[in-house]
């Protein structure tokens, strides 16, 4: 069993790809799944679709299973207004937040505290300079249009992700205005500042982006409203319901892969 704490964030990082090439691992899935779920994973026209949802939804309950003594089916979720899920009955208090693109899934999950995570892809076609000149703050445009053509990709992504984790962990979603919280990457640290009207204690709020490997940009946000002072952040590896030797490990194994410029170093 895991212990956890207000002043840590554990992030489970899924090989979604890793997992798809597993039949036999993913009809042992099924079973964790409730009736909802079970017909939404239906309701998917492809099969890699089908893949996904179930492995994620595997991911999400196996790992909070690691917190409490509670069986990976046996976990209940309700959805609030906005649709963020939270746990019902949970014998502790954990906070969790998904996200998922390409062939790599992330779970964050924090106790007490209000998380949100984002992860995208960096060859996701779209017209990011486009939605930067028109959603973002003047801040952060000024800032993209300041760097190297050859680096303001990137560093669009590493906005994106943070400005999603932020709206995921408040519960509001994109509908809150990307231009109302602006975000600043300077010397391996993020600075965040935000509009008047989200009535926000900006001491209360800790922010996180990192490089996976050469494909992902990752960002975490939480709430630590008893707290100043940023949590800890640990990584993991997971791969639910495989056996002892490839299932869930510290992931000091990708520390290699994950680089920082955005944030502080990576946790011991």
């Amino acid at each position: 069993m895991l212990t956890i704490d207000s002043q840590a964030v554990h992030i489970w990082i899924l090989d979604l790809a890793r997992v798809i090439a597993q039949p036999a691992l993913l009809e042992r899935y099924h079973p964790l799944l409730s009736e909802e779920e079970a017909t939404r994973l239906g309701r998917f026209a492809f099969p890699k679709l089908q893949q996904h949802y179930l492995a994620t939804r595997a991911l999400v309950r196996t790992c909070l299973s690691r917190y409490a003594d509670v069986a990976p089916h046996a976990w209940r979720f309700a959805q609030q207004q906005n649709g963020k899920p939270y746990l019902v009955d949970s014998p502790i208090p954990l906070s969790f937040n998904l996200s998922h693109a390409g062939d790599r899934a992330v779970l964050a999950v924090t106790r007490d505290n209000a998380v949100g995570i984002d992860i995208e892809q960096l060859s996701r076609k779209r017209d990011w300079l486009g939605i930067a000149e028109h959603y973002f703050h003047s801040s952060e445009v000024d800032a993209l249009n300041a760097l190297p053509e050859a680096q303001q990709h990137d560093y669009f992504f590493r906005l994106w992700t943070l400005k999603e984790a932020y709206l995921k962990a408040r519960g509001t979603g994109i509908s809150t205005g990307l231009d109302k919280a602006a975000f600043h990457l300077d010397r391996g640290q993020v600075r965040a500042q935000f509009a008047p009207e989200l009535a926000v204690e900006p001491s209360e709020w800790h922010f996180f982006n990192y490089q996976l490997g050469d494909e992902y940009s990752l960002s975490l946000a939480c709430h630590s409203p008893a707290s100043s002072t940023p949590p800890q952040l640990q990584f993991y590896q997971s791969w639910p319901l495989a056996t002892d030797q490839q299932s869930e490990l510290p992931t000091d194994i990708l520390s290699n892969r994950l680089s920082e410029p955005a944030a502080g170093g990576l946790p011991a």
